[in-house]
């Protein structure tokens, strides 16, 4: 026996100090492991947006330098410039000699050409020649018939003649393609070969192959570059732990860390703690042993004490039976009665969770008990029913106004109304906060008609007189038979939800709004662009717009949701014409964004919602209107575009003149001028004078040969175009439209 609990006590703990011990030292493990692990990866991803950022670098240097040549190179000029050419045979030399110096000036250039239009000749820098006979003729083809997506190309192939060997060379390029001039390339081509193992070479300098893998790879996974071989794959797509695209080229780079090399230290330190963990279990056994051994003797002595203690007792109640039968009884009794009193209470509870899962089960619809003593109280009567649904309004301020005690109290206030108030008109009500803002009330009489409406009201008065708050009532149809309750509480939830269009602190009955359906309303795209339009350009007729628009959406009968919607959806119209301003402008909308969708939610009614709304956004105009007066470029562009609205109808306006004019370059004022108004500047004049013209065939008879000279067109053909191409019909079938339509 001694030996037995001795053993116990020894084998009790010691499992348990080995198990501890091994779990300690495996999660150790484990988290140098995963500190390691995260940390190489971490140091890879900053690696790999390093090398792809210095690659995109080298690249837009490449581009930077054709689009300097090209706007400041009088050599360029002479080439594609019919008037500037002097002789073209001296300027295809002295062009051929200028490629040859860019080439030798970059390292990563392969190969570099020129392309003219106007008589199709390609010059490169060891000839010139005829499109027909130069080798890459396929895919300046397609560049020229297939706008590309990209400045630069994926990994292609091209060849090239030696003009010492007269052999035709193949090679793997990317491929740059500028157009000259810049905006319209009217002129020609510039194709720069930038050679792929120079990106190989770059690469390789940032990289170490020893801790990482590495593939550079284009739009269409073709592989420009790699560093490493990629320890997971999986057929023969490579697997990588990190992938960034580059924003410029679309290219992507992926990494991925190698494991053995990385880990190599960790399996050191796993060594080092499995020799640990042997010493610590060995240690802790033999420290378990003694201690146990040396407490041993106590625990012997307890025990026996226990044991003497046990067969004393056992005496004494044989000896005395009767007096202990008494004790018994007694005890036995006293714990009985405790037991009937937890399940009294118990038993309350329980009644009191049936009947709130039965209420909710009558308003969702759900199966219920037929033989429940409610239900069959309600069968018996032959009660008619009706639900209404009350909403605290402004909740979330009702929520930060008051602490939970106090919550509490006024919600208990606004169910004892409703009881009180019924009983008073003799109708039994049963009551049910369902949420934190919605308390069901069902109805139950033999005779309701308007007697609901009635009690409701008075709620809704007595609570808006002597409570700080407010609350707002739908009253559900009538039910003749139970399985009717749950569509009388879809209505009473449809009635509430209409608040949004009829406002706060109110009764709203289902009968009273059947006839009010959610319309499908047709956004115009036209209004919403000319909206966000008018806005970007600082024109205020955005304020003009925007009531027309919400005009149209409070005569439907919308959602609030549907509503809300809407507003994000002209929000996102004018986001997208402001995310092409200045990054002046694009903080301040952002800014004005971020506070709009913050505050719509929490609005409860459509005048709220229409009048928050505008105002919010006036400021946000308001404010980038300072900052544009603030600009000096900001406002001669202003000066230049009430010019173009001033003198529209004279047929000699041009880019270049308006240049000279305003003393500024035209293509850089054409620039600016789409970064500010989101259109080039001869778009512009176009759309001001076809808007005329709309007006002159809708209030005049004038001919179209007349309005066309009324708004600078000296060729009536070319305003036929330019108007068809604005509005998608010609002069008369817009006429006639606009003459049917009055």
């Amino acid at each position: 026996m001694r030996k037995q609990w001795y053993y116990r006590l020894l084998l009790s703990y010691l499992p348990i100090f080995i198990v501890v011990s091994s779990v300690v030292v495996l999660i150790s493990i484990i988290s140098v492991r995963l500190t390691i692990g995260n940390e190489a990866n971490r140091v890879n991803e900053v690696a790999t947006k390093q090398m792809l950022q210095s690659v995109d670098d080298a690249l837009r240097s490449i581009d930077q330098l054709i689009v300097k040549e090209i706007l400041n190179s009088v050599t360029f000029d002479k080439f594609f410039d019919p008037a500037k050419e002097t002789n073209k045979y001296l300027d295809s030399l002295e062009m051929s000699e200028r490629i040859r110096n860019i080439i030798h000036a970059t390292p990563l250039i392969d190969s570099l050409y020129l392309y003219r239009f106007r008589d199709q000749i390609v010059l490169t820098r060891d000839e010139r020649i005829s499109i027909d006979n130069f080798p890459d003729r396929d895919f300046l083809m397609e560049v020229i018939h297939h706008q590309p997506k990209s400045k630069w190309s994926d990994l292609r192939k091209v060849s090239e003649m030696n003009v010492y060997s007269n052999e035709v060379v193949t090679r793997k390029v990317l491929t740059l393609t500028s157009k000259v001039p810049t905006i319209s390339g009217g002129q020609g081509l510039i194709v720069v070969n930038v050679r792929p193992y120079a990106i190989q070479s770059m690469i390789e300098q940032m990289a170490n192959s020893q801790y990482s893998h590495l593939d550079f790879v284009d739009r269409e996974n073709g592989s420009i570059a790699a560093i490493g071989e990629s320890e997971v794959t999986y057929g023969k797509k490579k697997i990588h732990s990190f992938e960034v695209t580059s924003d410029y080229t679309g290219w992507g780079m992926h990494s991925s860390v190698n494991n053995s090399k990385v880990y190599g230290f960790s399996s050191a330190i796993f060594y080092a703690c499995y020799v640990l963990w042997l010493l610590v279990i060995a240690f802790g056994g033999y420290w378990m042993y003694a201690v146990t051994r040396k407490n041993y003797k106590p625990i012997e002595a307890l025990t026996d004490r226990l044991e003497r203690f046990k067969s004393q007792k056992s005496m004494q109640l044989l000896g005395n039976e009767q007096r202990n039968d008494f004790d018994f009884i007694e005890a036995a009794i006293d714990q009985l009665l405790d037991q009937v009193d937890g399940q009294q209470v118990l038993k309350n509870e329980n009644v009191k969770y049936r009947h709130t899962k039965l209420f909710l089960d009558l308003l969702e619809g759900n199966m219920i008990h037929r033989d429940d003593e409610l239900i069959v109280q309600m069968l018996e009567e032959r009660y008619v029913a009706r639900v209404a649904l009350a909403e605290i309004d402004r909740f979330p301020d009702f929520a930060v106004r008051y602490n939970k005690r106090d919550q509490y109290l006024l919600k208990y206030a606004i169910l004892r109304v409703f009881q009180e108030v019924a009983e008073k008109h003799r109708i039994r009500v049963w009551t049910e906060w369902l949420q934190a803002d919605h308390l069901a009330v069902l109805f139950q009489s033999g005779h309701l008609d308007s007697k609901v409406e009635t009690i409701t009201q008075e709620v809704c008065d007595w609570i808006q007189v002597n409570l700080d708050i407010t609350i707002t009532i739908g009253i559900g149809s009538l039910a003749e038979e139970i399985d009717d309750i749950a569509e009388s509480h879809k209505a009473a939830v449809h009635a509430v939800k209409m608040k949004f269009k009829f406002g706060n602190n109110r009764v709203i009955s289902s009968d009273n709004i059947q006839h009010l359906k959610e319309e499908e309303l047709v956004v115009q795209p036209q209004l919403l662009r000319s909206i966000a339009q008018t806005f970007r350009q600082g024109d205020s007729g955005w304020s003009a717009k925007l009531q027309e628009f919400v005009q149209q959406t409070s005569e439907a009968s919308l959602s609030k949701d549907s509503v809300l919607n809407l507003m994000k959806l002209v929000l996102f119209s004018i986001d997208r014409e402001m995310s092409e301003t200045s990054s002046d402008l694009k903080t301040i909308w952002k800014n004005g964004l971020n506070s709009l969708n913050e505050g719509l939610e929490p609005l409860e009614t459509e005048a709220e919602l229409y009048s928050y709304f505008y105002a919010q956004l006036n400021a946000v105009f308001e404010e980038i209107i300072k900052r544009k007066d603030e600009d000096s470029q900001t406002a001669l562009l202003y000066r230049i575009k009430a010019y173009l609205d001033e003198h529209y109808e004279d047929p000699d306006l041009s880019m270049t003149g308006v240049g000279e004019l305003f003393q500024i370059n035209s293509s850089f004022m054409s620039r600016i001028f789409k970064e500010e108004f989101g259109m080039n500047m001869m778009d512009y004049l176009m759309l001001t004078r076809v808007e005329r013209a709309k007006q002159l065939l809708r209030e005049t008879r004038d001919t179209v040969q007349s309005i066309a000279g009324q708004v600078g067109y000296l060729h009536t053909i070319s305003f036929i175009r330019a108007f068809k191409k604005s509005t998608g019909l010609t002069p008369g079938e817009y006429r006639k439209i606009s003459t049917e339509a009055d």
